[in-house]
């Protein structure tokens, strides 16, 4: 079986940054379909435009524009690109990264998809870093991957120990369509437990407050559809639920990094 060496994917490579223990790339995918392979190090995909399917031997994922997955070094894989233009970003992490830190990579296993806004505005602001190249720092980098380990290790904990019922039940309505739109009291409804008992766990389970989750899981949305259609700002905000315009400006700057009509142009720069 092939394996691919450092820094190396299927495709053009638009950017390649090295820095110190880490390689980030940034790559068009121009395979229909790519066979079984590996990978010499652990990385992650953050898919900036384009749906693929990716294959491991345990479960496929359909990716579409904001999928995030983790690769472990021993995890092979094969993908069909989907028709249409395709682009991901990956940061790769040599061994010494986890020795160094001493992160626990030999509890993560195979691929897994990432739903987790948190997780995935982090890759957001990780990738408008690289787009500048003098403003891209090793300490700002890895220190966005510390947060994302240390929650998914933290995560990884809770998933082994006993979870209350409406943990499960609430991941799974967040991580629908239109979770966008829930609000405050449906949550609680959901859970079908008192909203100040919620509020007081949730950041137990989740990492973080109910409304700052929905704010993330509503930036998300927002940047897909600023990649995937031509919606004025406006609309967008709406869609999305925020108050109005300036609001949704100054969220989403604030947790990507630049303002949503800096990342469409980025994005969609080819």
């Amino acid at each position: 079986m092939l394996q691919l060496q450092k820094g190396k994917y299927f495709g053009v490579q638009n950017k390649v940054i090295h820095l110190d223990n880490l390689v980030i790339t940034d790559t068009e995918y121009t395979h229909d379909r790519v066979d079984w392979h590996t990978h010499q190090n652990p990385y992650f995909t953050f898919l900036l435009a384009g749906n693929m399917q990716e294959t491991n031997k345990k479960e496929t994922y359909e990716c579409s524009e904001g999928t995030l997955l983790f690769h472990n070094w021993q995890d092979a894989h094969c993908n069909v690109k989907h028709p249409g233009y395709t682009r991901g970003f990956h940061i790769e992490l040599e061994q010494d990264f986890f020795e160094r830190y001493q992160l626990p990579l030999n509890k993560m296993e195979g691929s897994t998809m990432l739903n987790n806004p948190v997780f995935k505005l982090l890759f957001r602001n990780m990738y408008m870093q690289t787009r500048y190249t003098a403003a891209i720092e090793n300490l700002s980098i890895s220190e966005s991957l510390f947060k994302v380990f240390g929650l998914l290790t933290h995560v990884g904990e809770l998933e082994t120990a006993r979870q209350p019922a409406w943990v499960k039940k609430i991941r799974e309505v967040l991580h629908e369509d239109n979770a966008t739109s829930l609000s405050w009291d449906g949550l609680a409804a959901i859970a079908q437990v008192h909203p100040v008992h919620l509020s007081r766990q949730f950041p137990k389970y989740f990492n973080t407050t109910v409304g700052d989750y929905l704010k993330k899981l509503r930036i998300e949305q927002a940047a897909g559809l600023l990649v995937q259609t031509g919606m004025p700002l406006t609309q967008i905000s709406y869609e999305c639920g925020f108050a109005d315009q300036s609001h949704f400006i100054r969220c989403f700057k604030k947790d990507v990094g630049v303002s949503p009509l800096q990342y469409r142009k980025i994005i969609s720069a080819r």
